[in-house]
Parts: C-alpha cells; sequence; structure tokens
C-alpha cells in the first residue's frame, strides 16, 4: 500500500491526471480481485468444512448400521435355534415321544426370542444435520425408511407381540406347569407333570403360536439386513466418489 501510495502522490505531483485515473480505475479493479478472491477462498474453505461434516455423517452412519447389521444378524442366528427348538419340542409331542431328560433344553425356546438392539447414536444426529448436509437424496430417504419403517417395525410390532405373548400367556403357563432349571451354564424347563403336559392342548397352542411368531420374526430380520446391505453399499460408493479427503 505504501508503494501504490508514493505512485499516487507522484502522479499527482507531476499532473499527469489521465495516468493519475487510469491508475486508479487498475488500483479498484485490483482491490475488487482480491476481494472477490478472498470470497471464493472463504466459500472454498467453508464447503470444505462442510463436506468434512458430511463425511463424518457418513462415516458414523457407516459405522452404526454396520452394527446393527452384526445384532441382527446374531438375532437371526439365535432365532433360527429357537424356532428350531420349538419344531423338535413339538414333533415330540405330535409323536408321543417318551419323555427324556434332554427335552427339557427344547421348551425354553418357547420364552427365548432375541429382541433388536439397533444403534442409533448417529441417527439421531442424522435427523438433526444429516437431512441438510447429505447431499444424496437416495442415501436420505433410505437411512429414514430403514430406522423410522423397518425397525420400527420389528420393534414396535414385532418384538413387542412376542413380549405381549410371553407375559399375558407364556409365563403364566410356565409358571404353573413347568420348572427352570439350571444345568451348567444351560437354562432347562422342566414339565412338572410330562404325562399331563403332552396332553394339554394349550401347551401345543403355545408351541404352534410361539414357533409361527419366531418364524414371522425372522422373515422381518432378513428382509431389513437385506435392505441394510443396500443401504450400506449406497454409503460406501458416496464416500468413495465423492473422495472427501481431496
Amino acid at each position: 500500500m505504501k508503494v501504490f501510495q508514493k505512485i499516487r502522490q507522484q502522479l499527482l505531483k507531476d499532473s499527469k491526471l489521465r495516468k493519475y485515473l487510469a491508475y486508479a480505475v487498475g488500483e479498484i479493479i485490483l482491490v475488487v480481485v482480491g476481494i472477490l478472491l478472498a470470497l471464493q477462498i472463504d466459500g472454498w474453505k467453508a464447503q470444505q468444512e462442510v463436506n468434512e461434516h458430511e463425511y463424518n455423517i457418513l462415516q458414523n452412519l457407516h459405522r452404526d448400521l454396520s452394527a446393527t447389521k452384526d445384532e441382527l444378524e446374531r438375532d437371526v442366528k439365535a432365532n433360527k435355534i429357537s424356532k428350531s427348538n420349538l419344531e423338535i419340542a413339538l414333533d415330540h409331542l405330535n409323536k408321543n415321544t417318551v419323555y427324556t431328560s434332554a427335552m427339557d433344553t427344547l421348551f425354553p425356546a418357547i420364552a427365548n426370542w432375541e429382541s433388536p438392539l439397533p444403534t442409533f447414536v448417529t441417527y439421531e444426529i442424522f435427523k438433526i444435520e444429516g437431512i441438510r448436509i447429505i447431499q444424496s437424496k437416495e442415501i436420505k430417504e433410505g437411512v429414514i425408511k430403514f430406522h423410522e419403517s423397518t425397525l420400527g417395525f420389528i420393534i414396535n410390532d414385532y418384538d413387542k407381540a412376542e413380549w405381549s405373548l410371553f407375559e399375558n400367556v407364556t409365563l403364566p403357563f410356565i409358571t404353573e406347569h413347568l420348572s427352570y432349571l439350571l444345568e451348567g451354564e444351560t437354562v432347562a424347563l422342566k414339565p412338572n407333570n410330562y404325562d399331563e403336559l403332552s396332553k394339554d392342548s394349550k401347551f401345543r397352542n403355545i408351541l404352534t403360536l410361539s414357533m409361527a411368531m419366531r418364524g414371522k420374526g425372522l422373515a422381518f430380520y432378513e428382509t431389513s439386513i437385506k435392505e441394510l446391505n443396500e443401504l450400506l453399499l449406497l454409503i460406501e460408493n458416496e464416500i468413495e466418489k465423492n473422495d472427501y479427503h481431496e
């Protein structure tokens, strides 16, 4: 600025008005260009911060959804075993199989299912900031649908139905007709009177209903895992496509 000031003073001193005006215009243009350049740099920095924030949200979403997927896959594995035990127990009753203590490890399945425990930490952040920041409409819609509709149905419909059956029907029946035993690390459910229990239509109905409930739950879980895999792939592709670390 001192250099520019000296040039202006020299031009005025030499009465070179035309050159002075041309210089003044040039100086104004230079200042304007400088301001525009500064604004562009500020805008670029601001966009970089937004991109970095988007990257962090997508990364955290991917982490939480991957954890949820692992949880659902564990639930599927456990509920398949539970459903299989119910089928075997019912088959024994239908065939009038002679009682053995091995059956005691089958009966707990009427009260054993895996409730979903998804991770919602990043989704809460997503609802506040992610909807505004994440550019991909497909990802935004997919994240909302998975959490609010797919998981919502498993948690608020299937799992609550299992709890309702257990609390209102299964548990009262177990309390009256069977006894829990702990054999090492295995939980067993021993009939108080197997001959009477094997002829009890209510017990058969509980086994059948629990088996059907478990089967529907498995279908819901497997559908949600398929949807989750597609959503995870979308997020991975978005991160790779935008290469946020450039």
